[in-house]
This record gives structure tokens, C-alpha cells and sequence, in this order.
């Protein structure tokens, strides 16, 4: 028999695929042409989205918004986009073999490798979620921008605590991997998309990003100093259903890794660290990697996490409509014991998969408290006083999270910007590098409160662990 929810929801839903059409891929049309004339309106406005109304429309109006290249002063924002289908923006119609926009951007990747070829690189990847898109005034994308920001003064002041000379850290290179995540934008409707587009982002997971994860890797492993050593660093994230494709594309190799992990060596896949945010996929995609990696016995003490799995309990959408949705589309499936929850809740609602706790640290935990300050690197500096005490700030976070790098985390720990990191039961063996983490409304309040100050530090102190260890400094 149709359920109240299925009668009410399918007519809002039969629309909604008649009106999937709209939209277009790619948003970023005129690719990686060098155009320096545009690095003037760049780097003087980093958030153009629509809740920014100071913008002149002269400057939204410039074609260089539509480049899939934002040549910066500070850093490099590169775009890279996927059709509904699964394959790279413009090949469609493209007769094979033949170079096509995946070719051009590793060549532009490349390029921005031999300019800095001792410093080496810092990739940052995201791939957005639901109701969003590669479009420059789309908010994902402003917010993108100034987190690349952040991790510029953080190499900075990653510097400074080293006291290091003139040595130049990596250049900061964004990677936006785009699709369609906003199909309608009809008020109203565009609620109604859930299904269709996590169908959606389930082929995008299957296409041809999984190619672009693994050249990514690919160039991560092979850059190197005049020493040796590597010098590109690669963080990755994911969010809601951008969560779902990085995910399905990695979670064959985050479990090859696991099964091969011995103790000789560092478990790491995919890149440094990817960092899954408030993901739209269910705790039994995450099963066979939960099994795998309490399975693993050979763990080094201080193995750094490879991958987080970070959802606020304050989010609705994976903690309300997933389920009710899941409900729906599970309703004639038979599944016993805790198969059951694993098929409906989000991966992040399930106490199954939780292995951390983040939160903020208690009003009376004064030992929690005065880790460090929270650098304060939202608004865009003015002054080379101001970069220099952002600097200064984030330099502590390098220091501490340098500290808890080379012993290994604990079951506890506080971070910076008054946090506190405990984990659970389930985290098994100690060090598994395999985390999923339960935060709270104070860090992220909501499904798309991935930029709050507080989680970006969070991610920000991740990343620094693992380049305080693994990229030792030399002068």
C-alpha cells in the first residue's frame, strides 16, 4: 500500500524530473586561456556570491568569470566540471582520441608545478553538494576561495614558527570540481531533486572523476625536490552529495590500503587526508571500510588519519530528510538487526560508524580552553600587521598540531580554537586512520555551515598535522 509520505511526495517529484533539464554544464565555457587582465578583478573581490549586494555590476558582468582559471596574487583557483552522466564537461560530442578538458587542466597543473618546482605544490580539492554549482557567484564557490586563502597564511605562518629564512612555501593551488548539483531552481521544488540528484551524483561518481582522482594521486606521488623528497601535498573535500561521489570514487582505495596495511609504513590514500563533510550516503556504503579497518592489526602509533567522516548533529538534511527519504526507496527490502539503521540513516547519524567526538570545550575546562586562540582569517586582511598576527596564530596551530603528529593522536585532545577531540569505542585498532567524527551545532549549525570559522579550523589543524610531519622543512 502507497504510504501518506510516498502520495505526497511523488507528484512534487514527477515535476521535478520534468524540470531537470535546466541547467547547463559547463558554467566556467571560456577554459584555461591565460587572460592577466583579469587577476586585477580577482584578487579584489573574493566573494561575489548574491548575499555580497556591494559588488558593482560591472565587475559581475566581466567574462572572467567565466574562465575556469582564477590566476591569483596568493594562490591559483582551477575548475573542473562533470555532466550528469558522469563525463568530463565538453566531450560529449567529442570524437576519441582526442585531447580534451582534463588534458588541458593537468597540462595547466603541470605548468604550475615547474614554476615552483623545489617549493612544490598545495592542491586543495573540493567537490561541491546539493543546490550547488561551479557558477563564480555560487556560494561554495566565494567560500572556496577564501579557504584557499586561509591556507596560504597558514603556509605562512607554518614558515614563521620554523623561523625559516627566505625559503617560499608551496603554491596553493584550488581545485573546484563541479557538477550539477542544482538542477531547479524553482522555489518550492527544489526540495523535491533529492532523489534525482543523488542518483545523479552517484553517476558522477562512476564516471570520468574517478579518472581525475587518479591523476591527481598520480601527481601528488611523483613531485619532487632537488632532495628527494615529495613536495606536493593534496587535501580533499567532499560535501553532502559531493561527499557521496568523493567517496564512491576513493572507498576501493582507501580499502586496499587497509587490507594491505602491515605497520611498515604510513597508511595514505588518496592524496594527504580527504575530508568527507556531512555526506549524503548511507552508514552501509561505510560498512566494508569500518570492517577492514578495525581488522587492521598493523598500525604505527602515530598514523595520521586518511580520511574523515565529519557530520553535525545539527543537520537536518542528513539527519532528517536522508532517512525519511531512504525510507521510501528501501521500503520492500528485508534487513535484519543493525542492517537496518545502515540502509536508512546517513553514514554520520549512526553510533555504528562514530569513531570521534568533536566539540567546543566546556565553559569550566580551562586546561581546553587555553590550547590556542582561534586565528581570526574570515574577513579579508587589509594590512600587512594583520597578515603578520594571522600568521602568528595559525603558526601556533602548526606548533601544536605538530606536537600531536609525531607522538600520535590520544584519546583525547584539545585543539586550537577551543576544541575537543575524544574518541570513541569504536575507533579500533589505536590510530586506525579511518575516522568518522560527530560534531556539534556549535561548529557547524547547519548542512551548509561547512565554511563556519570553527570547523575550517578543524580541517585547517588536520591538514597542518599531517604536512608538519611528513614535509619536513629544509633550508
Amino acid at each position: 500500500m502507497m504510504t501518506k509520505l510516498t502520495r505526497l511526495l511523488l507528484p512534487s517529484c514527477a515535476v521535478a524530473a520534468a524540470l531537470a533539464g535546466c541547467g547547463t554544464i559547463p558554467y566556467r565555457v571560456d577554459g584555461l586561456v591565460d587572460k592577466p587582465e583579469c587577476r586585477r578583478i580577482y584578487d579584489a573581490y573574493d566573494d561575489i556570491s548574491p548575499r555580497n549586494k556591494s559588488v558593482p555590476d560591472e565587475v559581475l558582468a566581466s567574462p572572467c568569470w567565466r574562465r575556469a582559471k582564477e590566476e591569483r596574487d596568493d594562490y591559483d583557483l582551477l575548475i573542473v566540471e562533470f555532466d550528469d552522466q558522469g563525463w568530463a564537461q565538453g566531450t560529449s560530442d567529442l570524437t576519441r582520441p582526442a585531447r580534451d578538458h582534463l588534458d588541458t587542466f593537468f597540462g595547466e597543473l603541470d605548468r604550475l608545478y615547474k614554476a615552483n618546482p623545489d617549493n612544490g605544490l598545495s592542491l586543495v580539492v573540493f567537490v561541491h553538494g546539493w543546490h550547488h554549482n561551479a557558477d563564480a557567484r555560487d556560494a561554495n564557490v566565494s567560500d572556496f576561495r577564501l579557504l584557499l586563502r586561509d591556507l596560504v597564511i597558514a603556509e605562512k605562518g607554518r614558515k614563521a614558527s620554523e623561523v625559516l629564512s627566505a625559503a617560499r612555501g608551496p603554491r596553493v593551488v584550488g581545485v573546484y570540481v563541479g557538477w550539477r548539483g542544482e538542477s531547479i531552481t524553482v522555489p518550492g521544488l527544489r526540495q523535491a531533486t533529492f532523489w534525482e540528484r543523488k542518483n545523479t551524483a552517484e553517476r558522477v561518481a562512476q564516471g570520468s572523476v574517478r579518472e581525475f582522482f587518479a591523476r591527481m594521486d598520480f601527481l601528488r606521488d611523483r613531485g619532487r625536490d632537488t632532495h628527494g623528497e615529495r613536495n606536493v601535498r593534496m587535501l580533499t573535500i567532499g560535501h553532502s552529495f559531493g561527499g557521496l561521489i568523493t567517496f564512491e570514487s576513493l572507498s576501493s582505495d582507501f580499502l586496499r590500503a587497509a587490507v594491505r596495511s602491515t605497520g611498515e609504513a604510513y597508511v595514505s590514500r588518496l592524496g594527504d587526508i580527504v575530508v568527507i563533510v556531512n555526506p549524503a550516503f548511507e552508514g552501509a556504503r561505510y560498512e566494508p571500510l569500518l570492517v577492514a579497518g578495525q581488522r587492521m592489526t598493523g598500525v604505527k602509533k602515530d598514523q595520521l588519519p586518511v580520511a574523515i567522516v565529519a557530520t553535525s548533529t545539527a543537520d537536518e538534511a542528513t539527519g532528517t530528510l536522508f532517512p525519511m527519504a531512504r525510507r521510501v526507496s528501501t521500503i520492500f527490502e528485508t534487513t535484519p538487526g543493525a542492517e537496518g539503521d545502515a540502509i536508512v540513516k546517513a553514514v554520520g547519524h549512526n553510533d555504528r560508524y562514530t569513531t570521534h567526538r568533536l566539540a567546543v570545550c566546556d565553559k569550566d575546562d580551562a586546561a581546553c580552553a587555553s590550547t590556542c586562540r582561534m586565528p581570526q582569517v574570515r574577513a579579508r586582511e587589509t594590512t600587512a600587521d594583520i597578515r603578520r598576527m594571522l600568521e602568528q596564530d595559525i603558526g601556533d596551530e602548526y606548533r601544536l598540531m605538530r606536537g600531536i603528529g609525531q607522538r600520535g593522536f590520544k584519546a583525547r585532545e584539545y585543539l586550537c580554537n577551543g576544541l575537543k577531540l575524544e574518541s570513541t569505542a569504536n575507533w579500533v585498532p589505536n590510530a586506525n586512520p579511518f575516522w568518522v567524527v560527530s560534531t556539534t551545532g556549535d561548529i557547524m549549525k547547519d548542512h551548509n555551515d561547512i565554511f563556519n570559522a570553527r570547523f575550517v579550523s578543524f580541517i585547517r589543524q588536520m591538514y597542518l598535522g599531517v604536512i608538519a610531519v611528513r614535509f619536513p622543512r629544509k633550508e
